[in-house]
């Protein structure tokens, strides 16, 4: 009961989301023909929160749902378009967490709602900047050899300390499925199932609920070299569309720690 054609879809994995809540080839006069329908709940728009809410209400709640969009293109950001032959990504530039453990909270909807989609996984980031291009090997020690051999001795030291601080966060914070995260009023039966995992996150500083903001400028850490300010403001940005002071801590934390683990990777959508 969705509003937008399918066959209009380009991005795969709004395509995947969009076709599951879906009964089938909607369009306008599919829309006409269902308007004297009642259904249990109307989502509007369908962005990547309105088509994940709609797949969870179906699939886990068990409830019927129609989609309302406006634009001819589900997704919202998410989507992709054509210009001269070529396809471009209007979504996040980063996926991390879809292909392998410790698995994101969309990949954690697209399980709980029984999507399956292929992951292409690659290890690098072709970075345009820093002087010349540059690839962003992911894992334990491509940043660090890239900062090592451009001779940025203040940006490694400091890259270092801060993952070591956070890692606690992300460890604690990775660990705590984003399924049972809740905002109603008594959370805490689906805290309890994750109690240690709690008791280390909100022994976090400010319960690493907040922003970036005490590990970029104090008083927790402060980053004071200006390549490596750039580099994280960077890459929160491609995360949040923010700096990184003003991206939540928690995920700051987790992609520190997730792109420089053992077997890290990004993801895309085959």
């Amino acid at each position: 009961q969705l509003t937008v054609p399918r066959n209009k879809m380009s991005s795969k994995t709004t395509r995947r989301l969009f076709g599951v809540a879906s009964t089938g080839e909607a369009d306008s006069r599919a829309l006409n023909q269902q308007t004297q329908s009642e259904f249990d709940v109307i989502v509007i728009g369908s962005g990547i929160g309105g088509l994940c809410a709609a797949n969870l209400l179906k699939h886990v709640y068990k409830k019927s749902v129609c989609v309302f969009e406006s634009h001819y293109l589900a997704g919202g950001c998410a989507h992709a378009f054509q210009r001269d032959g070529h396809t471009f990504e209007s979504g996040p530039t980063i996926l991390l967490g879809c292909s392998s453990a410790p698995f994101n909270p969309l990949r954690q909807v697209l399980d709980v709602c029984g999507l399956g989609v292929e992951w292409l996984p690659y290890d690098s980031w072709g970075v345009l900047g820093d002087g010349e291009p540059w690839d962003l090997k992911l894992g334990l020690t491509g940043f660090r050899d890239h900062l090592s051999s451009t001779g940025r001795v203040l940006a490694l030291e400091e890259f270092d300390e801060l993952r070591l601080i956070t890692l606690p966060l992300a460890a604690s914070a990775s660990k705590i499925p984003a399924m049972a995260m809740r905002s109603d009023s008594n959370p805490m039966p689906l805290f309890l199932r994750h109690l240690p995992e709690l008791f280390g996150l909100i022994s976090q500083p400010d319960q690493g609920m907040g922003p970036f903001e005490p590990y970029m400028n104090g008083p927790i850490f402060k980053v004071t070299d200006p390549w490596l300010r750039s580099w994280l403001d960077a890459l929160a940005f491609s995360l949040s569309g923010v700096e990184a002071a003003a991206t939540p801590a928690s995920a700051m934390a987790y992609v520190l720690y997730d792109m420089h683990r053992e077997g890290g990777t990004l993801d895309y959508p085959r």
